[in-house]
């Protein structure tokens, strides 16, 4: 899960780099007279849209940290309590299939569903694509 992590955040760094590399690339090669103002709307909204990605996906990335870290917390301290209570060794088993049993519910319920950094890439791609219409790459 980690290694996707990995390659998601790699994939977002380079979308982002090249969605305001281009345009940068773009102003600095044509004069002033030529740029509409199309084209600086276009590029501020790739700008507010890179902002509010970067923001979006460090808070859900922290907070989704937190709350892992939060419950390894909170099973540790009930595995603690569990192993100081010799008696409840039949309860233990229980728990432990329960427990199983959720994992493999919680497996079964995350099929469909889509990343949103993946919706993100295609918003900043659909956006990079009518820069360059708007500076006249396309036609």
């Amino acid at each position: 899960m980690e290694r996707n992590r990995d390659w998601y955040d790699i994939i977002g760094i380079i979308i982002a780099v090249t969605s305001v590399i281009i345009p940068i690339v773009f102003f600095l090669q044509t004069s002033s007279e030529e740029i509409k103002s199309q084209t600086y709307i276009i590029f501020g909204v790739i700008l507010i849209v890179l902002i509010l990605i970067t923001s979006f996906t460090y808070i859900i990335s922290k907070w989704n940290k937190m709350s892992k870290d939060v419950l390894y917390t909170r099973r540790e301290l009930e595995n603690i309590k569990k192993d100081l209570n010799f008696n409840n060794l039949s309860n233990d088993i229980k728990v432990r299939l329960t427990v199983l049993e959720r994992l493999l519910d919680m497996k079964k319920n995350k099929r469909g569903q889509i990343d949103p950094r993946i919706i993100w890439w295609i918003i900043l791609l659909i956006l990079i694509f009518l820069f360059l219409k708007s500076i006249g790459v396309f036609g």
